[in-house]
C-alpha cells in the first residue's frame, strides 16, 4: 500500500479510539510480545464466522478473542468486536431434519448488530468474505449482503488502516483463504487471486504493521480442496428416500457429468433436488449436473499449486519480518488424516459428525476455533519465548455442531436459502444452478 495508509489517515481514527478503564488481569508471561494493544487482521475465519453466519454465540469464540484472553488474562468481553445477535447476519444453519437424510436449512428471524456505535475501531477488525486486495483497498460493501460494513461502518477508511489507527503492540493476520475459496466452491480456478499480485499485496500489509513497530503472528492459508465443502459427497445418485445409493443392475449410477476422480461441492445437493445430474429415467431432468458445483482433478490440482505460491509468500513474510508463523496449511492437513483426541472423544475432519466443521462445510465449530487459538498460541510462544497457556478444550467438546449425526451419514440436503445465505460469502459469480453443458467430452 506503499504507503497509502497515511498519518492522516491514522490521526483522523484515532480521533475514535477511546481508553478503556484498566481491568484487573492475571499476570502472563508473552515472553517479547506485547499484549497491551491487540488487532485482528483476516477474513471469517478471523472474525469467528461459523455455521453460515456472523454470529455473537460463535464471535464469543472466535480464535483472537481465545488468544487475547489467554495473553492478557482478561475477560474475552473486553476484545471488542463487531457483534450480531442470535440467530445472526446471516441467520444460523441448523439441521432441520436427521433422517431419512440430514437436511440442512438457516433459522427463522434475523440478528442485529449489538455494538454498532462503539465509537473507534473494533480490535477485531476481520471481515468476512475479505481477499488480501481487500484488506489493503475495500472500505465499503458492494451489496446488501456484504457485511463488509457492518465491521468498517461507512468510516471511509479500509481494515487495515481502521485496525493500525489502535496503534497496536501485536497482530494476527490471517489472510488468503478467500483469495483461493471461492476458486473451490465455485467450482473455477479462474476465480483465484494472481500469485504476483498477491505477494505484493500481501507483502503491502506486512510492511504496514511492521512500520509501526508491532510484532505479528500470521498463518498460511489451508488446502482449500480438502474441506468438507469439497470432499463430502459421493459422485453417484443418492435415493433421498433412504440416503443410500441409487443400484441399477447391482452397481451405483454416477451423477451425469461426474468423473471419476472428480469432486461433487456440497452446493450439488440444490441442483440434484432439481433433477440435475440425474437420469429422467430416474426422475431427474437428464442434463449434466452444473459445472460449477464440481471439481475436476485437475482444477484441484491448479487450485493446490496456487495455495502453495500464495503459503511461500506468507512464509517468506513471516521470515522477513520476525514473525510467529502458524502452518495452518501443514496443521489442518495433519487433523484430515488423523484427527484430534480430546477427553477420549475424537475430532476429526468429517462433515457433521466430526466436530471440527460447522455445518457450512468450510469454516470451524467453537472447538475447531479453540484449536486454532491454540495453534496461534504455541507458535507465539515458541517464537517469541513466551509463556501463554493454551486454551482448555474440553469446555468446548460440547458446543461442536453435529455430534448426534452419525458418522457415516454424507448424503444430506442443502436447502435453496442455505446456499442463498452462503453465496455472498464465497463469492460466488452466478446463480445456483447454472444450465451450462459438460466441460469434458464423454459426458452421457
Amino acid at each position: 500500500m506503499s504507503h497509502r495508509f497515511t498519518r492522516f489517515a491514522v490521526a483522523v481514527l484515532a480521533l475514535l479510539a477511546v481508553t478503556a478503564a484498566p481491568q484487573a488481569a492475571r499476570a502472563v508471561d508473552t515472553g517479547s510480545a506485547t499484549f497491551s494493544k491487540y488487532v485482528a487482521l483476516g477474513d471469517s475465519l478471523t472474525a469467528g464466522f461459523s455455521s453460515g453466519s456472523i454470529n455473537v454465540d460463535f464471535q464469543s469464540s472466535s480464535y483472537p478473542s481465545l488468544i487475547f484472553q489467554q495473553a492478557t488474562g482478561q475477560a474475552r468481553t473486553a476484545f471488542e468486536q463487531p457483534l450480531v445477535s442470535a440467530p445472526g447476519l446471516p441467520p444460523i444453519l441448523e439441521l432441520k431434519q436427521l433422517v431419512p437424510i440430514p437436511v440442512i436449512g438457516p433459522k427463522g428471524g434475523q440478528g442485529q448488530p449489538i455494538n454498532l456505535t462503539l465509537p473507534r475501531p473494533y480490535d477485531n477488525m476481520a471481515v468476512p468474505g475479505a481477499n488480501v486486495h481487500d484488506v489493503l483497498f475495500k472500505k465499503l460493501s458492494v451489496d446488501a449482503n456484504d457485511p463488509t460494513d457492518l465491521v468498517l461502518r461507512k468510516q471511509g477508511f479500509t481494515q487495515l488502516e481502521q485496525g493500525l489507527s489502535l496503534h497496536p503492540t501485536f497482530v494476527t493476520l490471517w489472510i488468503g483463504n478467500n483469495d483461493a475459496l471461492s476458486a473451490a466452491t465455485n467450482g473455477n480456478p479462474a476465480l483465484l487471486t494472481d500469485a504476483a499480485q498477491f505477494d505484493a499485496e500481501y507483502k503491502a500489509i506486512a510492511n504496514n504493521i511492521a512500520g509501526l513497530g508491532a510484532k505479528m503472528a500470521v498463518a498460511t492459508i489451508p488446502d482449500v480442496t480438502s474441506i468438507p465443502f469439497v470432499t463430502t459427497l459421493t459422485r453417484f445418485i443418492i435415493n433421498p428416500a433412504t440416503g443410500q445409493p441409487v443400484l441399477v443392475g447391482g452397481n451405483p449410477v454416477p451423477l451425469i457429468g461426474v468423473d471419476a476422480g472428480d469432486f461433487v461441492l456440497l452446493s450439488a445437493t440444490r441442483a440434484e433436488a432439481l433433477g440435475f445430474g440425474i437420469p429422467v429415467a430416474l426422475g431427474g431432468n437428464g442434463q449434466p449436473l452444473p459445472g460449477n458445483v464440481v471439481l475436476t482433478p485437475s482444477e484441484v490440482a491448479t487450485i493446490q499449486a496456487r495455495v502453495a505460491a500464495y503459503n511461500t509468500t506468507i512464509r517468506s513474510v513471516a521470515s522477513d519480518k520476525g514473525a510467529a508463523l502458524v502452518d495452518a496449511n501443514a496443521v489442518l492437513a495433519d487433523l484430515a488424516t488423523r484427527g484430534i483426541n480430546v477427553g477420549g472423544a475424537t475430532f476429526t475432519a468429517k462433515f457433521l459428525s466430526g466436530g471440527v466443521f460447522s455445518y457450512d462445510g468450510v469454516h470451524p465449530t467453537p472447538f475447531g476455533y479453540a484449536f486454532i487459538a491454540n495453534m496461534f498460541i504455541d507458535a507465539i510462544n515458541a517464537k517469541f519465548g513466551g509463556h501463554i497457556p493454551e486454551v482448555d478444550l474440553f469446555p468446548f467438546v460440547f458446543k461442536s455442531a453435529g455430534k448426534s449425526v452419525g458418522a457415516d451419514t454424507p448424503p444430506f440436503y442443502f436447502s435453496p436459502l442455505c446456499w442463498d445465505n452462503l453465496r455472498t460469502i464465497f463469492r460466488d459469480t452466478q446463480p445456483q444452478p447454472t444450465r451450462k453443458p459438460p466441460r469434458r467430452r464423454g459426458h452421457h
